[in-house]
């Protein structure tokens, strides 16, 4: 929850539009056809409520307004090194936070160091119609550091140190090898990891010796 707090509290202060432009590339990231669009055109108003509660407690729900009276909402579940609080989680929130009002506009978002917990969730019961978004942690990375069109100097602050914090935590894009030496001449067998006896030498197999015989083979379709 503090960590929570530290990376999307400030963005409450942004202008609405900066919120919108945030939010649109994380429920965009690698989907181009959404089973639901968002609205051309900046955000007009944005609400984020953190821990609210109706009998279900999720981390975050963010209202997106736009001009003319449209809509999108996001039911965001984060997680940094902790599990599910119970296998079917992200069922009881869509199903028991939202109305069934609310569920026709709105995402649910998981985000998480790794989302395998959202592809359990979603194998093991899909009630989300394509809505449920499984994001990591460096993925959303990802958006900060390829997001442009920022309506102010305040979100660019923001932007720079959300990435310097998640590098902080060890969430950091991989950049490639540095460098990497291959050795020509080996001395000695190669070795390979056996569970029993560790490392061993790794022998060459036995190549059979050649024959001049002829071979021959032989079946029957009554066997």
């Amino acid at each position: 929850d503090e960590i929570t707090a530290l990376i999307l509290g400030p963005m409450d202060y942004l202008p609405p539009a900066a919120v919108g432009i945030f939010w649109r590339a994380v429920i965009e990231q690698g989907s181009p056809e959404l089973p639901l669009a968002f609205p051309p055109g900046p955000v007009v108003r944005a609400e984020m409520h953190f821990w609210p509660r109706r009998n279900i407690e999720p981390d975050l729900l963010i209202e997106l307004h736009w001009a003319g009276g449209v809509r999108r909402l996001l039911l965001v579940e984060f997680k940094w090194n902790a599990g599910l609080s119970g296998s079917d989680q992200l069922q009881l929130q869509w199903r028991e936070f939202l109305t069934s009002a609310e569920r026709e506009v709105a995402y649910h978002v998981f985000i998480a160091p790794e989302i395998s917990a959202g592809v359990t969730a979603l194998s093991k019961e899909n009630i989300w119609g394509g809505r449920l978004l499984l994001r990591s942690w460096v993925s959303i990375l990802h958006v900060l550091q390829h997001l442009g069109g920022a309506p102010d100097d305040g979100f660019a602050k923001w932007k720079s140190q959300v990435v310097s914090f998640l590098a902080r935590l060890g969430i950091k894009p991989f950049r490639g090898f540095a460098g990497f030496n291959v050795q020509q001449n080996t001395s000695g067998s190669p070795i390979f990891w056996s569970s029993l006896k560790g490392f061993a030498p790794l022998l060459p197999p036995p190549v059979p010796t050649p024959t001049s015989k002829p071979l021959f083979f032989s079946w029957s379709s009554e066997t």
